[in-house]
């Protein structure tokens, strides 16, 4: 009995050192770290210097306000949209703001509330918000990956479940104290999410050039649900195309311009340059342009613009440890609807 009792402590106690020593390096090192990292490097275990990046150009002022319930003040310039227009002081907004010369008003991402940014636009339509805020351009954006599922079951509403407060838009970093509370549980996660590479929310392939200014950079990671919905069918595209005249058409009766931009999924601009890609292809845009949804003047696809701008040598379009584009591509965003708005007043 002592022998196998002692066998056992021997073969338990290497597990326990090194469970301990994960245990040490993930909750009193990587955690803290995390909290710098972007949403892919939380999501999976990694943090990356990013002061090396390719930052665009800086501006000095937020022209970004967030909206609220009962605002006052008057905006030519309203965006709703997913995380994507949430980017704060280096989001595409205020880069648009600057280009435009005056402040654009923005609404929270409404998803985890379960509305999308269509539901919440028409929302505001349809109780005259834009006209009690002098509002005559409203941008919506939506990701790539729930475009299709958000475009044709948006709801053409006149009442939500929720208000905003002022307070309610103050930003919130608790990520560190979630992770903290309990040691063994992150430990096990992280341990977990090493052995089963297959079940990882964060994919990591290689890239035939080097993408990012910062190491390592020609490795890319980029979200699993970048590879849900790949592709769309012909009666997909008609059924799109009505969803998108519909939504146009209900602004145009009320005066406002309407502007609305897919955000390309990070896979999707990326592909091209995966080497030996063991996943399959996302042809959702493709197939959109295909069929012509660039007709669409106020329709706005950054993704070839993205794709010019990794060919031309740029680095840094997306960041190397988010699912979210960088500060360049949000000026380059910006710039793009600072021209359509600018030439439909000319």
């Amino acid at each position: 009995m002592r022998k196998f009792i002692l066998k056992c402590l021997f073969t338990i106690f290497p597990i326990m050192v090194l469970i301990y020593a994960y245990g040490f390096y993930v909750n009193f090192y990587l955690i803290d770290r995390l909290t710098k990292a972007g949403d892919l490097g939380k999501l999976g275990y990694f943090y990356i210097d990013k002061t090396q990046t390719n930052l665009g150009t800086p501006l000095s002022e937020n022209k970004v306000d967030t909206y609220y319930d009962n605002i006052q003040r008057n905006y030519k310039v309203m965006t709703i949209g997913d995380s994507f227009s949430q980017q704060g002081f280096s989001g595409y907004q205020n880069y648009l703001a600057a280009k435009l010369g005056e402040r654009i008003l923005n609404y929270p991402d409404p998803r985890g509330r379960g509305y999308s940014s269509e539901d919440i636009a028409l929302y505001l339509l349809n109780n005259d918000i834009y006209a009690s805020l002098g509002c005559k351009t409203v941008i919506i954006e939506t990701v790539e990956r729930e475009f299709v599922q958000h475009i044709l079951s948006f709801r053409d509403i006149k009442d939500i479940n929720y208000t905003l407060e002022k307070e309610d838009n103050k930003p919130e970093n608790n990520f560190t104290e979630k992770k903290k509370k309990d040691y063994l549980m992150e430990t096990f996660k992280y341990i977990k999410y090493h052995l089963y590479k297959s079940k990882r929310p964060v994919k990591e392939v290689q890239l035939n050039t080097d993408c990012f200014s910062v190491p390592p950079y020609n490795t890319f990671y980029f979200y699993n649900d970048d590879l849900w919905k790949l592709s769309i069918t012909k009666e997909e595209y008609n059924a799109i195309l009505d969803k998108l005249n519909y939504l146009h058409k209900r602004f145009q009766e009320k005066g406002i311009d309407l502007y609305y931009m897919i955000a390309p999924d990070k896979y999707d601009v990326y592909q091209p340059y995966i080497i030996n890609n063991p996943y399959p292809p996302k042809k959702v845009i493709d197939q959109l342009e295909e069929n012509g949804i660039n007709q669409l003047k106020w329709f706005i696809n950054p993704r070839d613009n993205f794709r010019e701008m990794i060919a031309s040598g740029v680095k840094d379009v997306y960041h190397i440890d988010d699912t979210h584009w960088a500060t360049i591509a949000s000026e380059t965003v910006g710039y793009i609807i600072a021209d359509k708005i600018e030439k439909s007043t000319d």
